[in-house]
């Protein structure tokens, strides 16, 4: 499976906010997309998973055209995890997960042997199975995040969005679910794009890293040749110190604030996410 993205352009009320996004993605890949606040990070996963269509260009699977593909095939390919994990219904987590199905089943609700497969084996993944008869609503945060990447695996999809995952979440928890992305990926061979404002989660973790600066693709590349202090001072106006840990591999630590950042506003004015 090969995910493709080819000049894609995007605007919010004739603002362009996207233009000219091209990159593609392969099997197992986990893919980090950092940038300021409003520089099109989430705009860029609703335009993949067809939520927006793009004023030009398009995203591939496999060559296929994702626009004007009918939803329901869409969710068979992708399956997207939003930021937030609020459930006010009191569902328990194996009928949370279940809605992951509904690609493959529909609202009648008329599961087969394949679709309790799935969803149980999207629960032993995520380990959520010990509390599959309890309410979403009473869970941790943390918990309540690995339910929502439980469903989204029980779409059985090929590319796995992920809009800041680890939002709200301690720093232990943060750590776990990371882990759990990266062996997802390496494991069943799904293609991951994480939008993330935690750079040193994306060094560590992500194969690759895409860095979003003036409705561009600014840097895309090897995360040990994308996180560089110049790359991250020119994106974000920030000093930071960028090594490699034989243990854990790309570690940043962020310094300072750099001076010729102090005059430009939050986001850079990009608007979308």
């Amino acid at each position: 499976m090969k995910l493709e993205v080819e000049g894609l352009c995007f605007s919010y009320s004739g603002k362009p906010v996207l233009e000219g996004i091209t990159f593609s993605a392969g099997v197992g890949e986990v893919v980090g997309i950092i940038g300021q606040n409003g520089c099109g990070k989430t705009t860029l996963l609703s335009c993949i998973n067809a939520l927006y269509a793009p004023s030009s260009g398009e995203a591939r699977i496999d060559g296929v055209s994702i626009r004007g593909m009918p939803k329901r095939d869409v969710a068979k390919k992708i399956a997207f995890v939003t930021q937030s994990a609020n459930i006010t219904f009191p569902f328990t987590v194996f009928d949370t997960v279940m809605m992951g199905r509904y690609p493959w089943v529909g609202f009648e609700g008329n599961s087969r042997e394949r679709d309790l497969e799935a969803v149980y084996r999207a629960m032993r993944d995520t380990g959520v199975l010990d509390f599959a008869d309890r309410p979403v609503n009473e869970l941790s945060g943390g918990e309540r995040r690995r339910v929502m990447i439980a469903r989204a695996l029980a779409q059985e999809p090929e590319v796995l969005l992920l809009d800041e995952p680890t939002l709200h979440l301690d720093i232990s928890h943060q750590f776990d679910l990371m882990e759990l992305v990266r062996g997802l990926a390496a494991e069943k061979g799904i293609t991951v794009l994480i939008v993330t404002h935690d750079i040193v989660l994306a060094a560590r973790y992500c194969g690759r890293v895409m860095i979003l600066k003036d409705r561009g693709i600014y840097r895309i590349g090897d995360t040990e040749k994308i996180m560089l202090s110049d790359n991250l001072r020119d994106a974000f106006f920030i000093d930071a110190d960028v090594s490699r840990d034989e243990r854990f591999g790309i570690s940043v630590l962020i310094v300072g604030r750099d001076k010729r950042g102090e005059g430009d506003p939050p986001g850079g004015g990009c608007g979308g996410g």
